[in-house]
């Protein structure tokens, strides 16, 4: 029984049965897509599918004629190709890995040296400053203690004293005296120190 239903059923399958599934279910799906957003045929994408599948799985033009050795080999280079695909992605992938990896290194490298180039910046920079200051240090003292561990303030810049333009005017009973002593000392600049030691505040 079982030998007469293979015989019946190879005599059916004439063609490639397998194939014409996979292309059926492909194309069915398509044509189902397509019939449900537009002219809704009932059943047209399970037609087509079983329509192809059966036109392909008994047609003798579409059976597969190989040899069964014919078959192996095939496989065997399809194989083949499929590992050589496989390598070849796997070497793309190490080489974008390794250029990832450079950049990373370059980028960390430039941020290094814009780091250490700033660190010499600000070193020379307090270099710069405690220069000065140990200069000014040499040449100011305090009036008061004598001593040279004194600190800049800010810059003091006299600007017109209006105590001094009245005190003029009243000395010199009105005359252009006033004014012109409200301007004494105006372009001058001078700076404000404070001593560290006993906490005078001067000016240079």
């Amino acid at each position: 029984m079982n030998t007469e239903n293979q015989k019946k059923q190879s005599d059916f399958w004439k063609g490639d049965p397998f194939t014409g599934f996979v292309l059926g279910a492909i194309v069915g799906l398509i044509v189902g897509s397509i019939n449900i957003a537009t002219i809704s045929f009932p059943w047209l994408g399970r037609l087509c599918f079983l329509g192809i599948w059966l036109f392909v799985g008994t047609q003798p033009r579409f059976k597969d004629k190989r040899t069964p050795e014919q078959i192996a080999k095939d496989n065997e280079v399809a194989e083949q190709r499929l590992q050589e695909l496989r390598e070849k992605a796997e070497a793309r992938q190490d080489e974008r890995q390794a250029e990832k990896e450079q950049k990373q290194i370059a980028s960390a490298r430039k941020r290094e040296a814009k780091m250490q180039k700033n660190e010499l910046k600000l070193q020379k920079n307090q270099l710069k400053i405690q220069k000065h200051q140990l200069k000014n240090r040499n040449k100011i003292k305090c009036p008061k203690c004598k001593s040279t561990n004194v600190q800049p303030l800010g810059v003091h810049k006299k600007g017109f004293s209006v105590g001094k333009a009245v005190a003029g005017t009243v000395l010199a009973h009105g005359t252009v005296v006033g004014p012109l002593a409200g301007f004494a000392g105006k372009n001058s600049k001078k700076t404000d120190f404070v001593c560290m030691n006993c906490g005078k505040q001067f000016k240079k």
